[in-house]
């Protein structure tokens, strides 16, 4: 290697360490003015939240410089862990140190981050002003940006935006479901019930097979209603299942008889979990014959909900499974009972 070839890689390795360098000392003042910034901060935004009567002007340090973009991320933060509907003086405070205002103006920016923290911050606000500029984002490409989006616009108006996220939610798979899940906790089911259901009811087999993942979000009654018209009225296996697996009341005796004797073992399968979680007597004789089924996961599920059954104790459980001709149904009833401890 040339002396000229030894230089420059002395001369790069000493500017990639220079680089380093300079990263690491940037990373440690920025925890430093995190930290200061909370420290004058944090106990500001906890007596505003608490509203406890007290004036702005009480509540606001004498000397206050300040990042307003770096105080509207710690507002943001600080806001994410409280639960329900701040207002009051915990809104006021934003808007008299100026935050709203520079969400708004973060809104307009090519940044991801800043755009990410405007659109939090505006739904957490309930700016009604800036609807339309958030409702455009929430068929954005970027997946962080959407789905912080859809949730802004149920923080300013839950009534009015679930109807334009629940069709979204059928078509962008991409969308994580715990999300999702909160979104729709976030709204409540009175804002969530009619548009999911309407949706499911109108929808594909696969969109709908999508959207009743999240029927715990929506009033009970609604949805067993729904199940039981799906039931009725479709066929695809797939649906079939996930309507079952969505079910926390009664079905009708004929329809889950009908639907143990499904085609699709995974549809027989739910059905054996639905009946194990009814627990009535009269469904003792539809579960009985799947013991015997040809898939191991129908046979085991059935023998689980019959070991549940609250009217055969472990005498009668043991004869049962002493009587069964099939080797098959013994064996997978013996399992249960050993799960169960009552073998």
């Amino acid at each position: 290697m040339t002396l000229a070839a030894v230089a420059t890689t002395l001369a790069l390795a000493f500017v990639l360490f220079l680089y380093a360098v300079g990263l690491r000392i940037a990373h440690v003042l920025h925890k430093r003015n995190t930290r200061r910034l909370r420290n004058r901060w944090w106990p500001v935004l906890g007596r505003a939240a608490m509203e406890s009567g007290e004036s702005l002007e009480e509540i606001l340090p004498r000397r206050r410089p300040f990042s307003r973009v770096k105080l509207l991320r710690e507002w943001c933060r600080f806001r994410g862990h409280l639960r329900g509907n701040f207002g009051g003086t915990f809104d006021q405070l934003a808007e008299v140190l100026g935050l709203i205002n520079v969400a708004r103006r973060l809104l307009k920016k090519a940044s991801t981050h800043n755009k990410l923290l405007a659109i939090q911050a505006l739904g957490f606000l309930r700016d009604q002003s800036s609807w339309n500029s958030i409702q455009a984002l929430i068929t954005h490409r970027n997946i962080s940006i959407s789905v912080t989006a859809a949730t802004s616009l149920i923080h300013i108006d839950a009534d009015r935006a679930i109807p334009l996220i629940i069709p979204l939610i059928s078509e962008r798979t991409t969308w994580p479901r715990t999300q999702i899940g909160r979104m729709l906790g976030l709204a409540g089911p009175k804002a969530v019930t009619v548009p999911l259901c309407l949706a499911i009811e109108n929808a594909q087999a696969d969109r709908a097979v999508r959207l009743l993942q999240f029927y715990e979000s929506a009033s009970m009654n609604d949805v067993d209603s729904l199940v039981a018209k799906i039931l009725l009225t479709r066929s695809d296996p797939a649906l079939c299942a996930a309507a079952l697996k969505a079910v926390r009341g009664h079905l009708p005796g004929p329809t889950i008889a009908r639907l143990a004797k499904h085609h699709a073992w995974f549809v027989r399968m739910q059905a054996a979990n639905v009946l194990g979680r009814f627990g009535r007597r009269e469904d003792y004789r539809i579960l009985e014959p799947l013991l015997s089924d040809d898939e191991w996961w129908v046979r085991y599920r059935a023998a689980q909900a019959i070991v549940k059954l609250p009217f055969l104790g472990p005498n009668a459980l043991r004869k049962l499974c002493n009587r069964q001709s099939d080797r098959y149904a013994r064996d997978i009833l013996r399992q249960a009972l050993a799960e169960s401890g009552l073998s």
